[in-house]
């Protein structure tokens, strides 16, 4: 489950809200006031950098629950600028192609625990950042690595769409609901279903979806799918309800479109069934609700696919959102 924040950064008075947001998301989720400022730093350069090299784009701020007291704060700023002929040259203190200091790039990578960037020239920028969270300081990384953006609607607080994960055994069980409509009545519908995954984690996809569509009677109802990985036996197992387009790539070439069913998930369901197909051992999982448009896919992005998940789901986020709905996009990938 995750919390984001977006802000369109179109001119300097965003800085300072972002600069702000960041810092106040680092507080409530247990950073101290020296890992606060960091976040409220990178935030700051990130903002300046949208600025200067693409004119606006958008910072999304979104903290990540693990399970346990394991989470993560993440930062990505994406643009459709012009790009970087040279990245290296680029993340270089002191190099810069305006009448900057150069030392953006430089800073974001030192001031966070992770950081990825992706860019292409006449494409636009994608940059990552991370924080990890927990009362160990250390974070696990099992089975595939999973990376998603969920942001509302413009003008909507929050968003009707949620997703979540579990993991038992061998087997790694992924859940996306768009819930029907926007605003609250549609979060409550969608988190249902989350919750129903967390709740029931050795479920089959057909037994959970069943589940879930007994759950959300009382809702407003959801588009659901839950897509199920072994990754040892090298198997997928899908089912879906509704327009939640899910796909498997082999490296950045689609492979298959896992099939839905019609209806909404709570309401009209004349019936569930799951398919199984072939999961290859550099798959990668692509799921999104409708707020995407259907033609998101990673061949028009060369080597997009070795990037962290979440940086995937940032740029196919920037992309193909429609623009007037929830969306989100959840990619999962080997580790």
């Amino acid at each position: 489950m995750s919390t984001a924040v977006r802000i369109l950064v179109e001119e300097s008075s965003k800085t300072a809200e972002a600069r702000r947001t960041a810092r106040e998301m680092a507080r409530d989720m247990g950073l101290d006031e020296a890992g606060a400022e960091r976040v409220a730093i990178v935030a700051t350069e990130a903002c300046t950098n949208l600025l200067k090299h693409a004119g606006h784009g958008q910072i999304l701020l979104q903290s990540v629950a693990e399970g346990g007291d394991a989470a993560k704060l993440e930062l990505i700023a994406i643009d459709q600028g012009p790009g970087m002929k040279d990245l290296g040259r680029c993340m270089s203190d002191g190099y810069s192609e305006t009448s900057s200091n150069g030392s953006g790039l430089g800073a974001i990578q030192r001031m966070s625990r992770q950081c990825d960037i992706y860019t292409l020239v006449a494409r636009g920028t994608a940059i990552l950042a991370r924080w990890w969270v927990s009362t160990n300081g250390v974070h696990s990384q099992s089975g595939l690595r999973l990376g998603a953006v969920n942001v509302p609607k413009p003008g909507e607080e929050v968003c009707g769409d949620s997703w979540g994960c579990t993991i038992d055994g061998s087997l790694q069980v992924i859940l996306v609901a768009d819930g029907l409509g926007h605003g609250m009545d549609a979060r409550l519908a969608s988190r249902e279903a989350v919750r129903q995954l967390h709740e029931n984690p050795g479920l089959s996809p057909k037994a959970l979806l069943q589940r879930v569509h007994e759950s959300l009677r009382s809702t407003r109802g959801a588009a659901v799918a839950i897509a199920q990985v072994d990754c040892q036996r090298g198997k997928l197992t899908f089912a879906g309800i509704g327009n939640i387009a899910a796909r498997i790539c082999d490296g950045s070439r689609s492979l298959q479109h896992l099939v839905s069913l019609n209806g909404t998930a709570g309401h009209q369901c004349e019936r569930i069934q799951e398919f199984s197909y072939a999961w290859p051992s550099d798959g990668v999982l692509l799921l999104h609700s409708d707020g995407l448009s259907h033609a998101t896919g990673l061949e028009n992005y060369p080597g997009l696919v070795s990037h962290d998940p979440a940086l995937i789901a940032g740029v196919l986020y920037r992309d193909f959102a429609r623009g007037r709905d929830d969306a989100t996009v959840v990619v999962a990938k080997g580790t």
